[in-house]
């Protein structure tokens, strides 16, 4: 019941956006893949090949003009998905409620390229327990975060059809939220479909105006939360910090990100507070990457080096993934994603401010 009123909510509200300013579309795929083993611990439940399915509803705008928001034709909205791990018992099934944004590179011709980025919420079937499911390492908790990026080909099968084959990346965890929280990445293929509802402007967009691109360089500086559990006992304990990053524009896509964080690790504190041990909890390290923007919406990957850190838990070196959003002319909001090579450490959310230099 309750998915049937969130299916028609969505299926409404974006139905509500469907005038002639843009264009509203429904799609479905099949897809499979393969679960990668980045840890000995869940090597034997790796080897399974899940499968599954997902339903979206979405629009674009029909525009003529592009505009420092939305300098392509990209589509964005809403994606139910289903996944079958193909082993029951153990891993069982996950559903998935997403946004997503995905933008369309040289959609004017017949045959083009799109780039789906997704964030959302799983639920979980089956989950670790000590003694009926001890070899699920990568699921601690029923309710997880997702996270997804892809490329798709894309071919237009007439005025309302396109047929679409794709390559995908999801990652699954709770972000360290409840242990054990190993995590999950499985790369997948997809065969698909959409069909648009009204009509849809595949014409080039004019280009931006200059006085319209964005600057060359930005200054943000983010606050930052979230919750992990530490063990024996289990203790749910927040954490929190500040981000300070430079980027630098190649051009209105691509940018170059350098920056700086520094986290209060109460996680560190009290795992040592537990055996009897006292340790600095401030943690402080260097920050180099990349940042993908789509208009407001921005996906960007950091290589992180922690500089300073105490007996530190963790490796030197660490990825940090964010999918950004930005509201209005200065403020951002973030949720993000680190992790230490392929383990999910800790999921957190973020509100920036962004200075122009």
């Amino acid at each position: 019941m309750r998915s049937f009123v969130l299916v028609s909510f969505l299926f409404i509200y974006t139905l509500s956006l469907a005038q002639k300013h843009h264009a509203m579309s429904v799609g479905a795929s099949l897809y499979t893949g393969h679960i990668i083993p980045h840890s000995k611990d869940i090597a034997t439940l790796a080897s399974a090949n899940p499968v599954g399915y997902n339903l979206l509803l979405a629009w674009q705008s029909n525009r003529e003009k592009a505009t420092e928001a939305s300098p392509i034709r990209a589509k964005r909205g809403f994606r139910l998905a289903y996944t079958h791990f193909d082993n029951p018992t153990q891993l069982g099934h996950a559903y998935h409620v997403t946004a997503f944004t995905e933008p369309m590179i040289r959609s004017s011709k017949k045959l083009f390229f799109s780039f789906p980025l997704d964030a959302g919420i799983s639920y979980l079937s089956k989950i670790y327990h000590p003694i009926l499911n001890p070899e699920n390492l990568f699921f601690g908790s029923n309710i997880s975060f997702y996270l997804g990026v892809g490329a798709q080909l894309n071919y237009k099968l007439g005025n309302r059809f396109i047929g679409q084959l794709g390559a995908n990346y999801q990652h699954i965890s709770n972000g360290g939220i409840k242990m054990p929280n190993k995590g999950m990445n499985f790369p997948s293929y997809s065969l698909g479909f959409t069909y648009y509802l009204n009509h849809a402007n595949w014409n080039d967009l004019a280009p931006i105006s200059e006085e319209l691109k964005p600057l060359s360089n930005s200054l943000r500086l983010f606050a930052f939360g979230s919750f992990k559990t530490v063990p024996n006992p289990n203790t749910l304990v927040p954490m929190g910090g500040v981000q300070l990053l430079f980027s630098k524009s190649i051009n209105t896509w691509h940018h170059l990100i350098i920056g700086s964080e520094l986290i209060y690790n109460t996680y560190k504190k009290e795992w040592y507070s537990k055996q009897n041990m006292k340790v600095n909890a401030w943690e402080q390290s260097f920050q180099a990457g990349y940042e993908l923007r789509i208009g407001n919406t921005s996906l960007m990957f950091l290589l992180g080096a922690e500089l300073l850190n105490e007996k530190r838990l963790n490796t030197i070196l660490y990825q940090r993934y964010a999918l950004m959003q930005k509201l209005g002319k200065n403020i951002y909001v973030a949720g993000t994603l680190k992790a230490n090579a392929h383990v999910a450490d800790i999921f957190d959310l973020r509100i920036g401010y962004q200075f122009i230099r």
